[in-house]
């Protein structure tokens, strides 16, 4: 890093909030983490394998003046989430400003079956890594959290569950059991948690597409275009900064789920 860091502003009603996000070393959940270092909120980044992903993402954070904490941790059981989690909010203990604590579930395994021959190996993988980690860390936060700070969970699903197709058939599955969980969790657990989830459409290029693919494929939406990294930005904000809202999941998909494709956009 050279020369001073620059000095992020802070929205007044944001500074005083951390943010867990899982699986927050690359792609969409180090970009999140980014836009929200630069909102004032401290972060606290879970990675399982990528380090060097997420030292990537935690050196820009800080060259930004941003506030970060990289968290290794792999999530087999509901011991393991406990630990996460009481890891992430030990590291806020001595910031008496944080008022409110953000899990965000990014997170997520993603292969490709179809159901007429997914194999029972594959569905335990989606349903462990996108639905049962997400559940034990949700009640691990409700058990563990002050009564003094307020808790906020953010579940990242995807837009495809409303304008389905017959691709990645038990990944689907596994993000069905997560958008029932986002709206059970927000009764089971209020008031002390609210539970909210955002579903994005295509918002980042497969590795399989080009560019061109990639904004071809988003123009196929009613609007003209699909979800950005903005747009997720600011639904997230939105669900972090917006107290009354519980048991809701905000669709950012450029009206896609109004014409749903026949195949997954990989095929497209």
């Amino acid at each position: 890093m050279n020369g001073n860091p620059k000095k992020i502003k802070t929205e007044n009603n944001m500074k005083r909030g951390a943010v867990l996000i899982t699986g927050g070393g690359k792609r969409l959940g180090s970009l999140v983490a980014l836009n929200l270092a630069r909102k004032g909120l401290k972060i606290l980044l879970h990675y399982n394998q990528s380090e060097a992903e997420a030292n990537v993402t935690k050196e820009k954070i800080i060259n930004e003046g941003g506030k970060v904490d990289l968290i290794k941790k792999e999530i087999l059981n509901q011991s393991a989430a406990n630990e996460l989690i009481k890891l992430a909010l030990r590291s806020c203990l001595n910031d008496k400003e944080i008022k409110q604590f953000t899990l965000i579930n990014n997170a997520s395994a993603f292969l490709y079956d179809e159901g007429k021959d997914f194999e029972e190996e594959t569905l335990e993988t989606h349903m462990h890594a996108n639905f049962k980690i997400p559940a034990l860390l949700t009640k691990s936060l409700y058990n563990n959290l002050s009564k003094k700070i307020n808790g906020n969970v953010i579940n990242m699903l995807d837009a495809k569950l409303f304008g389905i197709n017959a691709d990645h058939f038990t990944y689907t599955l596994s993000k069905f059991a997560l958008l029932g969980l986002t709206k059970l969790a927000a009764l089971s657990y209020a008031p002390k948690l609210r539970v909210n989830g955002v579903a994005p459409g295509i918002t980042l290029p497969n590795p399989e597409h080009s560019l061109k693919d990639f904004e071809r494929i988003q123009k196929l939406n009613p609007l003209l275009k699909g979800s950005s990294q903005q747009d997720i930005f600011n639904a997230i904000t939105f669900l972090i900064k917006t107290s009354s809202i519980t048991g809701e999941t905000i669709l950012v998909d450029g009206g896609a789920h109004l014409s749903p494709q026949k195949r997954d956009a990989t095929f497209l």
